[in-house]
């Protein structure tokens, strides 16, 4: 059975990905977490949450 991966895991692979596909903006404003392993935050009018799946990492990108 695969382990539930940890915050700080969680942590490390959401930004990496953040860095990676959106640069890193002083402007982003991040917003509070829903749950352990969503990262939101707004630019230039939108809300962009990243999810990071409890298991695998793999990130998945939701643009409102």
């Amino acid at each position: 059975m695969d382990k539930i991966l940890t915050k700080d895991r969680f942590d490390e692979l959401i930004f990496k990905y953040y860095v990676e596909h959106f640069g890193e903006r002083e402007s982003d404003i991040w917003l509070d977490s829903s749950a352990i392993n969503v990262r939101t935050f707004s630019r230039d009018g939108k809300y962009i949450s990243l999810k990071s799946h409890i298991l695998t990492g793999e990130i998945e990108v939701y643009i409102e």
